[in-house]
C-alpha cells in the first residue's frame, strides 16, 4: 500500500530535526563539563559549538584523522567538540570508530585496531556473494569492502540510523558526499538529503522508492560497508582518476600438514575467482557503479531542481571532487557553529573557499598569500570568523615543522592517495605525525576555544 510520510519521514527545514536536536542537547551536558575541567568558564547557555572538520585523502587522511582524535582525547579536548564531520578517507575512519559505542573515551584501542589482523578473505567474498543478490548490485560495492575490509580491516554490517539511539557519549557525527548533479549531501543517524537545499529523508529509508512525497517501496538500509563506497567513489564520474588497488585480506594461516587451512584456502581462492569471473568482471566492462533511489522524485515543490525532481535515481559521489573538507555542513545558522577545526590532509587545494560564496553562507576571510603557501604550508592558521562567520582552525597534515627541509608535496608523494594499503610502519608515522601536530598547537586551539565561549555569550546577549 502507499502510505503518506511527509510528516513522518521527509524534513523540508533549515532547522534541526528533532533526533539531532536532542542528542545535540545531551551532548552539550558533556562538552560543558569538558570545558570547565580545561579551566575554559562557561554556563549551559554559553556551550560553543564546536565542530571538526575532516578532510579527504584516503588511507591518509583515514589514519591520520585517527592519530590527531588520539592526542585530542590524551589533552582532555576530545569530549569539547560538539561534531564531526567527514569526507571521503575521512568517513572511512569515522565509521571505524563510531562501531565502537564508547570510541571517544577508548582510542588507544582504536589506534591498535589499525595495526590488527584485518578480515579473513572468505568473509569479504561472502559480503559480496549476499550483495550481489540484490537489485541494484555495483562496483561501489566491491570498492566499500575494499576499503572497510581491505584498509581499515573490519566488516562493519551495521547500520548508520542505529546510532540514533544511542547516548551523547560521542561527538554528532555528519557523513558527507556529493549528488552527482545537484551538490552536497549529508548522512547523518537521523536524516540524509540536501544540505542547501534543506530537503532530508529518515536515514533508514534512504534508497527506498519515494513519489511526490509518498513512500511507495521501503528498501533494506544500506550497511555502513555500502555507505563507505558511496562516500569514496571518484569511479563512476571520473573512471581515469583513479586506479582500484586490491588491499590485502588475510587469508588462512597454513600449518605443516593442515589438510584442513590447505583445502580452506583453496576454497577461498576458487570463490574469489569464481565470483570475480561471474559477477565482477561484467560490471567492470559496463563501468557499473552504484545508483539510489531518489526520495524527491516527482516531489511537486519550487524548491526541487529539475535534476532531482525528474529522476527516480540519483548518483552519490565522493565530496571530495568538490570541496575535499566537510565544513559545508557546519555553515549558516542551522548548526550555529562557533569553531571549526579543520585537519588537513589532502593532496589539493589547500583550502578551497568558493562554495560558501556561492551559497552564500559566511565564511571567514582568508589571505590569498595564506592559500599561495599550499606547498609548505604552516604546521597552523586561525582564519577569524567576525560575527556570523565561524573560526577555523586550519592544521595541515606536512607542513614547516615535520617536513624537515623536503617540499610537502614529496612526503605527499610517499604517502598517495591511490596506493596498496599502508604498511604498519607508514601507519605508524603518520598516527605519530598526526599526534604531534596536535600537541604543538593544544594552546591555539585552547585560545579559540575560550574565545568561542565569549562568541556565544555575545549572541546570547545580542
Amino acid at each position: 500500500p502507499v502510505i503518506n510520510c511527509f510528516q513522518e519521514t521527509i524534513h523540508h527545514s533549515s532547522s534541526l530535526c528533532a533526533g539531532e536536536q536532542q542528542y545535540i542537547d545531551r551532548r552539550k551536558e558533556i562538552v560543558l563539563q569538558a570545558l570547565n575541567n580545561l579551566q575554559i568558564n562557561c554556563n549551559e547557555d554559553l556551550v560553543p559549538h564546536i565542530a571538526l572538520a575532516a578532510s579527504g585523502g584516503g588511507q591518509r587522511a583515514a589514519v591520520s584523522l585517527i592519530g590527531f582524535l588520539y592526542q585530542l582525547e590524551k589533552e582532555a579536548m576530545l569530549d569539547t567538540l560538539l561534531y564531526i564531520g567527514g569526507v571521503s578517507g575521512s568517513t572511512w575512519s569515522m565509521a571505524f570508530l563510531y562501531n565502537d559505542p564508547q570510541w571517544s573515551s577508548n582510542m588507544d584501542e582504536a589506534v591498535s585496531k589499525l595495526s590488527g589482523p584485518g578480515v579473513e578473505l572468505e568473509h569479504a567474498v561472502a559480503w559480496l556473494a549476499e550483495q550481489s543478490k540484490e537489485e541494484h548490485f555495483s562496483l561501489t560495492d566491491i570498492w566499500g569492502v575494499l576499503t572497510s575490509a581491505g584498509i581499515m580491516k573490519q566488516l562493519d554490517k551495521r547500520h548508520l540510523s542505529e546510532e540514533a539511539s544511542r547516548n551523547a557519549t560521542n561527538p554528532y557525527p555528519i557523513y558527507c558526499a556529493l549528488e552527482k548533479y545537484c551538490k552536497w549531501f549529508e548522512v547523518s543517524p537521523h536524516e540524509a538529503g540536501f544540505t542547501e537545499l534543506n530537503f532530508f529523508v529518515e536515514t533508514s529509508l534512504l534508497g527506498s522508492k519515494f513519489h511526490n512525497r509518498e513512500l511507495i517501496e521501503k528498501k533494506p538500509e544500506m550497511d555502513m560497508i555500502r555507505l563507505q563506497g558511496e562516500l569514496y567513489n571518484h569511479c563512476a564520474v571520473y573512471p581515469n582518476s583513479t586506479v582500484i588497488t586490491m588491499p590485502i585480506f588475510r587469508i588462512p594461516q597454513l600449518q605443516k600438514k593442515d589438510k584442513f587451512n590447505l583445502t580452506k584456502l583453496c576454497f577461498c581462492v576458487f570463490s574469489l575467482v569464481s565470483f570475480l569471473t561471474k559477477q565482477v568482471l561484467p560490471l567492470i566492462l559496463k563501468w557499473e557503479w552504484g545508483t539510489t533511489s531518489n526520495f524527491l522524485y516527482q516531489f511537486q515543490n519550487d524548491s526541487v531542481p529539475d535534476c532531482l525532481q525528474t529522476k527516480e535515481e540519483f548518483h552519490l559521489i565522493d565530496a571530495g571532487l568538490l570541496i575535499n573538507m566537510a565544513y559545508p555542513s557546519f555553515l549558516g545558522e542551522k548548526r550555529d557553529i562557533d569553531l571549526i577545526i579543520a585537519p588537513e590532509s589532502s593532496a589539493g587545494t589547500m583550502f578551497e573557499v568558493n562554495y560558501a560564496a556561492e551559497v552564500n553562507k559566511p565564511f571567514p576571510q582568508i589571505d590569498d598569500k595564506i592559500l599561495e603557501e599550499s606547498n609548505w604550508p604552516k604546521d597552523c592558521y586561525v582564519f577569524e570568523g567576525k560575527e556570523k562567520e565561524p573560526t577555523i582552525i586550519y592544521m595541515p597534515l606536512f607542513n614547516q615543522q615535520n617536513c624537515k627541509g623536503l617540499i610537502c608535496q614529496e612526503r605527499m608523494k610517499e604517502f598517495a592517495t591511490f596506493r596498496l594499503p599502508y604498511s604498519e610502519e607508514k601507519i605508524n608515522f603518520l598516527l605519530e605525525t598526526a599526534k604531534t601536530n596536535m600537541k604543538n598547537n593544544k594552546e591555539i586551539v585552547l585560545r579559540e576555544m575560550r574565545k568561542a565561549v565569549l562568541r556565544r555569550m555575545r549572541k546570547m546577549s545580542g
